[in-house]
C-alpha cells in the first residue's frame, strides 16, 4: 500500500510540540531515544504486554516494521520499547491546491517523499504511554530549502479509521488500537510556554544586592496583594461581621457562657497556656532568627525551611499589623474585664465606640496566629495543614478564657492575620512564576479540555 502525506510545516501539529517529537526531529538520534519519557498517549491495561503487542500488531497492518525494541517492565526506571517502520516512498506528491480541490494529480514541482512511523511504548502503572510520529523526507534536491537529509515531521497517516480521521499520529494510532478503556492524553506543551516558564528571569537577579531587592519586592507585592480590591472586599465582610457581633448581644453572651462552662476547666486552663504565644517579644525575634538562618543556610533543605517560614512569619506581621493597630483605636472597645472606659462617661463593652478605647481587635489573637499560618502555607498535607489552621485559633480562645477579649475582637485579630498570609502567600506564587493553561485535549473519537497547573 502507498501511503500519501502531504508535507507540512515544522510547528504546525502537536505532535512536534513534545520532547520525542523535537529528538526525532534531527533524524539522527532515533536509535538513542531509549529510555525516554512519552507525553502521547496513556492507555490502562493490567498487563503491559498486551499493550505492546497489540501496538505492533497495529502498526504493522499499515507499515513494513523493519525493527522492535521490547520495552523493560521489570527494571528501574523501566525502559521504552521503539518500533520503527521501513522507509515508504511516496512516488508522485499531490500539489496542495489540488488537494484542497479534491483532485489527486500529480504536482511536478513538488518534490518527492518518502515516509516511516516511529512508535515508543513507555511502560507505567497499570498501562504504558504511547507515542507516534510520522516522519516525511524529501527525495529530491531541486529545492534548495529542503535539503535530502532533513527529516519532517508530519501528521497522522491516511488510513480508514470508519470515518474518523486525524492529523496526528498518536491520536490515529488510539482509534485503530480500540481499547475497551479510553485513552488518556498528555497536554500540548507549546515552546513558548515552556521557556517563559523554565527561564524567566526573576527582576531582582539584576540588582547589586539580590537579596535586599527579593526582600523589598517581595514585601511590595504583599501589601499589593493585601489592598487589592478583593482582598480589602473580604475584610469590609470580615469586619461587618465583627460588627454584628460587637454591637448585638452575642459578645455578651458568649462571654458569659465561656466563663460559666469552660474557664476554669482543663480545656480552658490549656487554652491560657498559649497566650504567651501570641507575645511579640518572643514571636518576632524567633521569626527573625529563622529568617537568618535561611540566608546563612540557603540551598539546605532545613535552611530553606527555616528561612520560609521566618520570612513568611515577619511579612505578614508587616502587612497586618499597621491595621490592626489602626482598627483597635478606630473600633474604640473595650475590654470585658474592664470596670469602665477611656472614657469613664461610657460604659465597658465590645460596643463600638469610635476612638473611646483601643481593644476593639485582638493583638494576641493577631499574633498568636502568625506562625501557624506562615506553617500552613508551607505544608502540602491536608491533615498537616488543617491542624495549623487550629492552631492557630489557640490564642484567640484564650484571650476569650482569660475575659481579656470579646469573641468578636478575636475573630477580628486573627482574620486580619489570615488576610495577611493570603497576600503574603499570593506573592510566593506570583514569583514561582504560576501558570494555568486550558487546552483541547483528544479522547477517544471525541473531545475535551485540560486544565494544567504549574508553579
Amino acid at each position: 500500500m502507498i501511503l500519501l502525506e502531504i508535507q507540512l510545516p515544522y510547528s504546525g501539529f502537536g505532535a512536534e510540540q513534545n520532547s520525542i517529537s523535537r529528538e526525532l526531529s534531527s533524524g539522527i538520534s532515533v536509535r538513542h531515544s531509549l529510555p525516554v519519557a512519552s507525553d502521547g498517549m496513556f492507555l490502562s491495561s493490567e498487563n503491559g504486554h498486551e499493550i505492546w503487542d497489540k501496538t505492533v500488531k497495529t502498526v504493522a497492518a499499515d507499515w513494513p516494521v523493519i525493527k522492535t525494541v521490547s520495552p523493560d517492565f521489570d527494571s528501574v526506571p523501566p525502559r521504552a520499547g521503539k518500533i520503527e517502520s521501513a522507509w515508504v516512498e511516496v512516488p508522485h506528491a499531490t500539489a496542495p491546491g489540488d488537494m484542497m480541490n479534491g483532485f489527486d494529480a500529480p504536482w511536478p514541482h513538488w518534490p518527492q517523499q518518502r515516509q516511516r512511523v516511529v512508535v515508543q511504548v513507555l511502560p507505567a502503572a497499570n498501562g504504558a504511554w504511547v507515542d507516534a510520529v510520522v516522519e516525511t523526507q524529501p527525495l529530491a534536491a531541486n529545492d534548495v530549502s529542503l535539503m535530502p537529509d532533513r527529516v519532517v515531521l508530519t501528521g497522522g497517516w491516511e488510513t480508514d479509521l470508519q470515518g474518523r480521521s486525524s492529523v496526528d499520529a498518536t491520536v490515529d494510532l488510539a482509534q485503530r488500537m480500540e481499547f475497551e478503556s479510553d485513552p488518556v492524553y498528555a497536554l500540548p506543551t507549546p515552546p513558548e510556554i515552556i521557556s517563559s516558564h523554565k527561564t524567566r528571569r526573576l527582576p531582582w537577579e539584576e540588582s547589586k544586592f539580590p537579596r535586599l531587592s527579593r526582600t523589598g519586592r517581595k514585601i511590595f507585592q504583599d501589601y499589593k496583594n493585601f489592598y487589592s480590591c478583593e482582598n480589602l472586599a473580604c475584610v469590609t465582610a470580615a469586619f461587618g461581621a465583627g460588627a454584628l457581633m460587637a454591637n448585638t448581644g452575642f459578645d455578651t453572651t458568649m462571654q458569659n457562657a465561656w466563663q460559666a462552662g469552660i474557664t476554669g476547666s482543663q480545656t480552658g486552663d490549656f487554652f491560657s497556656a498559649t497566650k504567651d504565644i501570641g507575645d511579640g517579644i518572643y514571636l518576632l525575634p524567633a521569626a527573625g532568627i529563622a529568617a537568618a538562618a535561611g540566608v546563612a543556610l540557603e540551598g539546605v533543605p532545613v535552611g530553606d525551611a527555616l528561612g520560609g517560614w521566618g520570612s513568611r512569619s515577619l511579612r505578614i506581621f508587616l502587612v497586618g499589623g499597621p491595621p490592626v493597630y489602626v482598627l483597635q483605636l478606630a473600633t474604640g472597645a473595650s475590654r470585658p474585664s474592664n470596670h469602665g472606659s477611656i472614657n469613664t462617661e461610657s460604659p465597658a463593652g465590645s460596643d463600638w465606640k469610635f476612638f473611646q478605647d483601643n481593644n476593639g481587635v485582638s493583638g494576641h489573637s493577631f499574633m498568636g496566629a502568625i506562625p501557624f499560618l506562615a506553617a500552613a502555607d508551607m505544608v502540602e498535607h491536608p491533615l498537616a495543614k488543617g491542624t495549623l489552621y487550629v492552631c492557630s485559633t489557640f490564642v484567640g480562645f484564650s484571650r476569650i478564657n482569660d475575659d481579656a477579649h470579646y469573641s468578636s475582637q478575636a475573630f477580628l485579630g486573627w482574620y486580619l492575620a489570615w488576610a495577611s498570609s493570603l497576600a503574603v502567600s499570593d506573592t510566593e506564587h506570583h514569583f514561582a512564576g504560576y501558570e494555568v493553561r486550558v487546552v483541547p485535549v483528544p479522547i477517544g473519537d471525541q473531545g475535551g479540555l485540560g486544565v494544567q497547573a504549574s508553579w
